[in-house]
């Protein structure tokens, strides 16, 4: 089973977790690592590596927030080690794609799939309600 880490800033990740574990029941291999408000990036990084290290050479997602942002930043040197893969821009529909389908899917293929469901997800329901 994939491994599935919620990398955010402050307590997104969390409040993810909690909105599809309402929507789909208790899930495993699910966890959050949060950046708080007074955190260094240096105890950011030594606070994921600590997190990472207790699946290192699993195979694990890792999904962010913010491209470009400090969680991003710190766990880009984590996908260069190999079984880790990225995607930014996390939002419910992605998590709820992955935590179904994460044990029929290739990682490269799940993180691709993951990343078009999320943009698809994004909508201007104004001109959709106009129709």
């Amino acid at each position: 089973m994939i491994n599935i880490v919620i990398v955010s800033h402050g307590d997104l990740g969390d409040a993810l977790i909690r909105a599809t574990e309402m929507i789909a029941g208790p899930i495993e291999r699910l966890l959050s690592v949060p950046l708080l408000p007074d955190e260094s990036p240096e105890g950011f990084e030594d606070k994921l590596s600590t997190a990472l290290r207790g699946i290192e050479g699993e195979e694990t997602l890792v999904l962010v927030d913010l491209p470009g942002g400090t969680p991003y930043n710190v766990v880009a040197r984590h996908v260069l080690q190999g079984n880790v893969e990225c995607v930014t821009g996390v939002n419910l529909p992605m998590l709820l794609e992955l935590v179904t389908s994460r044990d029929e899917t290739l990682l490269a293929e799940l993180a691709e799939a993951i990343a078009q469901t999320g943009q698809e997800a994004i909508r201007n329901v104004g001109p959709m309600l106009n129709k």
